[in-house]
């Protein structure tokens, strides 16, 4: 029974891994229904044709080599006027160079109107339309002193002249980073296509990132009250990859005054810090499968990289964070490989195992999907997938870490209940023995008051007809006190010893029965008879069903006087014979028939073992034991015995 409630248990948390991915992928399919459609339109030798093209019906994402001028900041006038040089070649990338200019020529329907949206270059852009400064995200100068670093969503309106020509200049500036200067994902449709394509981003960015931010909050006050490390780590997760998302974080979250600088290198820091919290938690969860001196090693690392991170100038960043990441696979590979030696070693998963090992297929399948997507999603800041992910990512580890508090606060609660029980069995054996010892010292001091008499009268040779009567009331006590150790060591036996089953002839048990207890009734002048015997044999022992009917024929003398007790045996239901001993003496009191089987209780003043061993030897074989009737003409009582199965 407890085997197959486990066994429920494990599938309910299984249900629980089904649910969370189609759950995530209903919120996908529900967002991704909201989304426009998109096409690939392609930039030749910095010319884009619309002429043929139905903006209302779709959104177009730009791709290819717009005419790229290096270390040049031109304006549309520039380009009037013929002051510019020729553009580079294809060969030559806008991250060899500090600033630039990108220029884009769109052949329209005239008078035909668009928007483009889209990312800023980075990190600082000005954006002309057709001679007009339509945009600018910090100032792109020539000069590292009057640079101003920025980046930002922008939305970029566009309309044919005459002629239905659309220009389009971006001015960028990078002395941040290395690695910058492309022309970002640009998305071109109509105006309306472009808010709902914009509002459906910021839906899914918002909706996501502020989930993630929800469940750090709980996964927080969860450490904070149940004071475990894995909920920290949870804790981490949700903040980083809420965080990662750049449209969230640099629009929605950071007010428009906040330092880019300090921006930039936290945005670093959280992107280098992923990898760790994601490593970091699943040592918590499987802290003793591997040693904890290469976790202290992996953290040193990470801390001196934020310390680099914050110190260090810009350019640079980029690489300290890439140096934590291919730090990071090799204590990955170790983690992976102590964790798969306890699966090993333990013999097989379990419940919380199969969810963790879910949570990380879910969040490592999200990253691949969005490594491939990358530049060609049409998530504007293409880290939607990623996040759809790490939620299923916490949900799943968060339930493993639920599952383990549960099941240890279980086996502690079953731990306490244990130990009460033994405290309860303990306090019952020191009332047992206390009774049982009161019971042996009454015969005892009896005993040792009629010798100490008896002795002073044959020392005194005052024997008389009183000493007869002494030395019988001496062998009566010691006699009781005999069966009454006997009866204590029957009891412990039936607690101790293993039993042999065997088949029993019901005949010849009754006929052993009658023989050994008719000596014993003939001092209240009664007698024993057999009334019926089955054919059936009966699977259990001998010695102890014999036991169980002297019990019951000497409690039933007691109460019977110049009568007959009976004995029989039949067949009952369900393959059990049905034993009865009837008497026909006083019967037992309605106070006391309740508790008549309880250890220790007796009605008449006896020891209260007797009825205790004959109920404990009954269930050791299967069957139970009763009342069948009771009062004034007597008392029957019954028990059942299992039959021998037939070969």
């Amino acid at each position: 029974m407890k085997q197959t409630g486990k066994r429920m248990q494990e599938l309910r948390w299984l249900l629980l891994v089904v649910l969370v991915v189609l759950a995530l992928q209903l919120l996908q399919g529900l967002f991704t229904l909201r989304s426009v459609p998109v096409q690939l339109l392609r930039v030749e030798d910095g010319w884009l044709d619309l002429q043929n093209q139905d903006a209302a019906a779709g959104l177009f994402q730009l791709e290819g080599s717009w005419d790229f001028y290096p270390e040049a900041l031109y304006t549309s006038e520039d380009f009037a006027a013929g002051r510019t040089g020729q553009p580079a070649g294809e060969e030559v990338s806008p991250s060899d160079y500090a600033y630039g200019t990108h220029r884009l020529r769109i052949r329209a329907t005239p008078g035909a109107y668009y928007a483009l949206c889209g990312f800023s270059v980075d990190y600082a852009t000005r954006v002309f339309v057709n001679g007009s400064e339509v945009a600018a995200f910090g100032n792109p100068a020539g000069t590292l002193e009057d640079f101003v670093p920025r980046v930002g969503y922008m939305t970029l309106p566009a309309c044919a002249g005459e002629d239905g020509i659309i220009e389009l200049v971006v001015q960028y500036g990078n002395y941040v980073h290395k690695d910058g200067g492309h022309i970002p994902v640009l998305y071109l449709s109509s105006p309306q296509n472009i808010e709902d394509f914009k509002a459906g981003n910021d839906l899914i960015s918002l909706t996501l990132s502020g989930g993630l931010l929800l469940l750090a909050l709980y996964f927080l006050m969860n450490a904070a009250m149940r004071r475990r490390a894995a909920y920290l780590c949870l804790t981490l997760c949700c903040v980083l990859m809420a965080l990662r998302d750049q449209n969230f974080y640099i629009v929605h979250l950071l007010p428009e005054d906040t330092s880019w600088y300090f921006a930039y290198r936290l945005f670093i820091c959280m992107v280098m810090l992923m990898p760790v919290s994601i490593l970091l938690l699943l040592k918590c969860m499987y802290a003793k499968a591997t040693a904890h001196w290469p976790l202290t090693v992996y953290l040193a690392a990470a801390g001196a990289a934020a310390v680099l991170i914050g110190t260090l100038p810009t350019r640079q960043l980029v690489s300290v964070s890439t140096a934590v990441y291919y730090l990071s696979i090799p204590y990955l590979v170790y983690l992976v490989f102590g964790t798969v030696r306890g699966f090993v070693r333990r013999g097989g998963l379990e419940t919380a195992d199969a969810l963790v090992l879910s949570g990380f297929a879910v969040l490592v399948a999200s990253l691949l999907h969005e490594a491939l997507l990358t530049g060609r999603s049409s998530d504007v800041s293409h880290y939607g997938t990623a996040a759809w992910g790490m939620l299923g990512f916490v949900f799943l580890n968060g339930a493993a870490v639920s599952l383990r508090i549960q099941q240890r606060e279980t086996a502690l609660i079953e731990s306490r209940s244990r130990g009460e029980m033994l405290e309860r069995m303990n306090r019952m054996n020191l009332e047992f023995l206390h009774r049982i010892a009161h019971e042996l010292k009454t015969p005892l001091t009896v005993i040792s008051g009629y010798a100490q008499l008896t002795g002073i009268q044959l020392a005194a040779d005052r024997v008389d007809r009183e000493t007869p009567e002494n030395l019988k009331t001496i062998q009566q006590e010691a006699r009781r006190l005999g069966d009454m150790v006997t009866r204590l060591m029957e009891y412990s036996y039936g607690h101790t010893s293993e039993l042999r089953f065997e088949r029993v002839d019901t005949a010849d048990l009754l006929d052993r029965v009658r023989a050994i207890s008719a000596p014993i009734c003939v001092k209240n002048q009664n007698k024993v008879r057999v009334s019926s015997a089955c054919s059936e044999k009966a699977h259990g022992s001998f010695e102890m069903l014999l036991q169980v009917f002297l019990n019951l024929v000497i409690n039933a003398n007691r109460h019977t006087k110049n009568d007959t007790i009976t004995l029989s045996a039949g067949a009952g239901e369900d393959g059990f014979i049905l034993f009865q001993v009837a008497d026909t003496g006083s019967g037992i009191a309605p106070a006391d028939l309740p508790r008549i089987f309880e250890q220790g209780y007796s009605g008449s003043g006896s020891t209260g073992l007797g009825l205790t061993i004959c109920r404990e030897a009954v269930e050791a074989h299967g069957g139970r034991i009763w009342v069948e009737r009771t009062g004034p003409k007597g008392t029957t009582i019954t028990f059942t015995v299992k039959k021998e199965e037939k070969q």
